[in-house]
């Protein structure tokens, strides 16, 4: 993948991480101002993963019928649009109005980023990988958001100006995906010529180009219709859907509440809540290259059941902690255990999808919208009626579930990896 395409890539992903990791630091702010109740204030996830449960909807089949950086730099400008008005908000209402643009731009942003890497990457491990390195720089950003607010809250500002700067920076990301020349990965159905070729195909490892007509290095299915009901009869589909679902729900609940759980629990300072939202995520920032290399090694169906079993001793640890420095380490464990559920059950969704890469991405994603729909919501619901202790156990449960759904996949992606030859990654691509 051209250099330039691959930082374009990366700097949204970062826009991703900045524009999700704000909202649960900024919570205990937001019922100050707007005098809300815990369960309140988790609405927002709830408003937010609805726009972006519409917004994979639409988003999948627009990638595959009309390419994937338009899809991309579309979600962008919501992304920027969402962040911005939320800064203006007066009241909740207008705030969790502000929502829905931030979750359909959220969604049409990670389907076309998602479904670019499934184009650009055919052999399993080595698009696993890819995933978790590109997927590593959505970390940077949920690592930036609440260090960047407890900085605003430090020199007197408030949660708004870190709002304004994220949406800026989406802003800055749109345009240079407008501006951008470099070249996309090809969706299957126009990698045909007039003449019946193909185009001339990039080694994404290598950067060799390999001559036009050239046979295709992997033995992917043939394109399929892009229908969503298709891809529901795919029983291993649906299975890796459930698993993404309850994993974004963890993945979020945590984040979401780790900052008020202090708060309430142990009665740090907001700042410090905050801080600790970006501990949590800077486990992905450090586990998502390491897991790269060993779903490179290992495969990333093996991979899976050892995340999620770290995944639940981490998280029931943090639940259990004795003191706010102990529960902030157990959650930084708990981000290093299942950063990279999401990249490579993307990958493994994606394995040999060609022509209807864009609907997979679509199902993955609004299963994922699901989770973040209900989890974050119910944990707050739980706060409020038990106390936030409990209120986190919700949120680490999911595991539970997901250890023998983990264990069902441990063999998927093996066959993708006898059809491409090691060092194979060929991909077409095209000028946009």
């Amino acid at each position: 993948m051209p250099g330039a395409l691959t930082a374009l890539w990366a700097w949204l992903f970062v826009c991703l991480g900045l524009s999700i990791a704000i909202l649960g630091p900024a919570i205990p702010e937001l019922r100050t101002q707007f005098s809300v109740s815990l369960g309140a204030a988790g609405a927002l996830f709830s408003v937010h993963s609805a726009g972006y449960f519409v917004g994979v909807l639409v988003a999948g089949p627009f990638a595959d019928r009309r390419g994937r950086r338009g899809v991309t730099t579309v979600g962008a400008v919501l992304l920027a649009l969402g962040m911005a008005l939320a800064a203006l908000a007066p009241n909740m209402a207008w705030f969790l109005g502000a929502m829905v643009p931030a979750g359909l731009g959220f969604a049409a942003v990670d389907v076309g980023l998602n479904a670019a890497i499934g184009d650009a990457v055919v052999d399993p491990r080595r698009r696993a990988a890819a995933m978790n390195l590109l997927h590593g720089a959505f970390p940077l950003g949920t690592l930036a958001a609440p260090a960047g607010l407890a900085l605003a809250w430090s020199v007197g500002m408030d949660w708004r100006a870190v709002f304004v700067c994220i949406s800026a920076i989406t802003t800055a990301a749109a345009v240079t995906a407008m501006a951008q020349r470099g070249r996309w990965p090809e969706r299957v159905g126009q990698q045909q010529t007039a003449g019946g070729e193909r185009a001339g195909n990039i080694d994404s490892t290598a950067g060799s180009s390999v001559a036009a007509g050239a046979a295709p290095v992997s033995s992917a299915r043939p394109a399929r219709t892009n229908s969503m009901l298709v891809v529901l009869r795919e029983a291993r589909l649906v299975r890796l859907a459930v698993l993404i679902g309850l994993y974004v729900g963890v993945e979020l609940g945590i984040a979401g509440w780790i900052a008020t759980y202090l708060i309430e629990e142990f009665q740090t300072g907001e700042g410090a809540g905050a801080l600790s939202t970006s501990v949590y995520w800077g486990g992905f920032l450090v586990g998502r290259p390491v897991l790269a290399w060993i779903t490179h090694r290992f495969g990333p169906g093996r991979t899976l059941p050892w995340m999620m079993a770290a995944g639940l001793v981490t998280g029931l640890a943090g639940v259990l902690a004795p003191s706010a420095l102990t529960a902030t380490a157990a959650f930084l464990g708990t981000g290093l255990a299942v950063c990279g559920v999401f990249p490579t059950v993307m990958a493994l969704a994606l394995q040999d999808r060609r022509g209807d890469a864009g609907v997979v991405t679509a199902l993955i994603t609004a299963a994922a919208s699901i989770g973040g729909l209900v989890l974050p919501w119910l944990v707050g619901a739980v706060a409020d009626s038990a106390g936030i202790r409990i209120a986190m156990t919700t949120a680490v449960a999911p595991l539970l579930v997901m250890l023998p759904l983990a264990w069902a996949s441990r063999h998927d992606g093996a066959a993708g990896e006898s059809a491409v030859p090691a060092g194979a990654a060929g991909v077409s691509i095209h000028s946009t």
